[in-house]
C-alpha cells in the first residue's frame, strides 16, 4: 500500500481500530464502542449487519 499527501499537523494516537488527534477523542471512541448503541450511537452499522459483534480487547460482552 502506498499512502501520500500532506503531513498531518500534530500527533496521532492509536488504540485497537481507532486513530485520533487527541487522547480525549480516542477515549470517547472507545467508550462509544463499548456502550454498543449501534442503532442510535456514534457507530452505526449497515442494514442487516447486526449479528456479529467484535468487542474491544479486554471487554466483556453481556
Amino acid at each position: 500500500m502506498l499512502l501520500g499527501g500532506e503531513t498531518l499537523n500534530g500527533p496521532r494516537y492509536i488504540s485497537w481500530n481507532f486513530v485520533a488527534s487527541s487522547r480525549e477523542k480516542l477515549a470517547a471512541a472507545k467508550q462509544a464502542w463499548m456502550e454498543g448503541d449501534f442503532e442510535h450511537g456514534r457507530f452505526k452499522l449497515p442494514p442487516g449487519d447486526d449479528e456479529e459483534f467484535i468487542p474491544f480487547p479486554g471487554q466483556q460482552r453481556n
